[in-house]
């Protein structure tokens, strides 16, 4: 089972509300998809006095 994630760092112009990633995870779902979608610190950044929080949408197929 190969499990796809995408990724969303919180700051930045390129940064996708939360309507957006329900939008997306409910495609996937509508498509067949199992989906998971969660928050975790960005690699890198965990010593770090505030560090970077990512917002991530993990999918794979449903056998």
């Amino acid at each position: 089972m190969a499990t796809n994630i995408i990724r969303s760092i919180r700051k930045g112009s390129a940064q996708w509300s939360e309507e957006d990633r329900l939008q997306l995870v409910s495609i996937l779902a509508k498509a067949g998809y199992a989906v998971k979608i969660g928050r975790r610190i960005v690699p890198g950044t965990e010593n770090k006095p505030k560090p970077q929080m990512e917002y991530t949408v993990e999918y794979w197929e449903v056998e």
